[in-house]
């Protein structure tokens, strides 16, 4: 980002999600080697870098809003947010897109709008901030963003890996930093993971809940089949456009089948025969195990040596995985979740919903020396415990850091 004058303003979201109404369930995904069909799109060959429309000012312009990625649709949807305050964009799309921590220059003055286009199983959106922005999105978030176009310039890294802005997946598990400019705006796909989970969990073997997906994060249009699937998307964004999906909820909810379908059978991820960067193909067995064992006795009294016991794995091999597959070590991923869950309660706490204690709830979670467990947690949430149970989530949309 570039430098400036001023001190930079960093905002963190919670982790909320969108609500959405209710689509048939996802079925079977389609065998291998048949391609996801899609109606006759007016370009199929669309690029993923796209410059505004040539011709008369467009009403974003006219309103010193960021331009429309120019797909042959016009800007309908409902807006969820248009401003000038960060705060407020950063909270419209850490609840209804991903939870994330927002950085912009200056004293947090930005251009922004968020609007919704379809909201369904999935949803699209369109965002931009009107000013340089840095999303560093939260990579425990159920959460897999498509970035499918954009107008102007932007940069997006996963995992320290730098890719173009578009066409790339993102998903749990993943750091993602993505960078915008004044004039930059996105279309974004949003797909929550239990919808990818619905969709592989029966053809796996074993259980995904512990482990998500993991896609490579660059969607190449040199290759048939991704070439097809975005010219799929961008049909979705041309029917979204029209109202027939609106009119027509049955129709919406087959192509969003189609949609999720077709991305699982053309992206390499690690329930094909596809590879990813970083890793073998496949969450190994004994690391779910593991993450499942942290998530149900994170409250107890456990070490690294009971976690590698319950996966059936020597404590290097489970620190190997964990470094391997998530970038962190076992006893930092085991304190992320403590954080989580004493953060919860001290919300509940703030709501009413409980008398607890700061010294309690430590002591629950794990955490006997209160000024470290303070420490740790105003690292994580950007303020003390005590503030959190006077004031939960009103004045921060936070989520937890992973400490190393």
């Amino acid at each position: 980002m570039p430098a400036t004058a001023h001190r930079p303003v960093a905002l963190s979201a919670a982790h909320t999600s969108a609500g959405s109404r209710t689509s048939p369930p996802l079925g079977r995904p389609q065998q291998p080697g048949v391609r996801p069909t899609a109606p006759a799109s007016p370009n199929p060959a669309a690029p993923t870098a796209l410059r505004p429309r040539v011709g008369a000012p467009s009403a974003d312009a006219a309103a010193g809003q960021p331009g429309t990625p120019q797909s042959g649709m016009a800007p309908r949807g409902r807006v969820l947010y248009q401003g000038n305050e960060a705060r407020l964009m950063h909270q419209a799309v850490g609840q209804h897109v991903v939870p994330h921590r927002l950085r912009v220059p200056g004293t947090g003055s930005v251009r922004a709008r968020l609007r919704v286009l379809h909201r369904g199983e999935i949803a699209l959106y369109q965002m931009g901030y009107g000013t340089h922005a840095e999303l560093r999105i939260d990579p425990y978030a159920p959460v897999y963003l498509v970035h499918l176009l954009h107008c102007g310039p932007g940069r997006l890294s996963v995992d320290g890996r730098e890719l173009p802005l578009t066409p790339v997946i993102t998903g749990p598990g993943q750091e993602v930093v993505v960078r915008y400019a004044p004039d930059t705006t996105t279309l974004v796909l949003r797909v929550p993971r239990r919808v990818i989970d619905g969709v592989v969990r029966p053809f796996a073997v074993d259980s995904p809940e512990e482990a998500p997906v993991r896609f490579e994060p660059f969607l190449d249009a040199a290759n048939g089949d991704v070439r097809q699937w975005l010219s799929l998307a961008h049909s979705f964004g041309s029917m979204v456009d029209s109202g027939l999906l609106t009119r027509s909820p049955d129709a919406a909810a087959h192509f969003e089948q189609m949609l999720v379908h077709g991305l699982l059978a053309c992206q390499p991820h690690t329930h094909n025969a596809g590879s990813l960067r970083g890793g073998p193909v496949g969450a190994p067995i004994a690391l779910r195990r593991a993450l499942a064992f942290c998530e149900e006795h994170a409250s107890e009294p456990i070490s690294v040596a009971d976690i590698a016991a319950a996966s059936h794995m020597s404590v290097r091999t489970l620190q190997e995985k964990f470094r391997t597959h998530l970038g962190v070590t076992p006893l930092a991923h085991l304190r992320h979740v403590r954080l989580a869950g004493a953060h919860a309660d001290l919300l509940a706490v703030a709501e009413g919903r409980s008398d607890d204690t700061v010294t309690g709830i430590a002591l629950r979670w794990g955490f006997s020396h209160l000024g470290r467990f303070g420490a740790l947690y105003r690292a994580a949430y950007g303020r003390l415990p005590s503030q959190t149970t006077r004031l939960g989530d009103a004045e921060l949309y936070s989520l937890p850091r992973t400490a190393g």
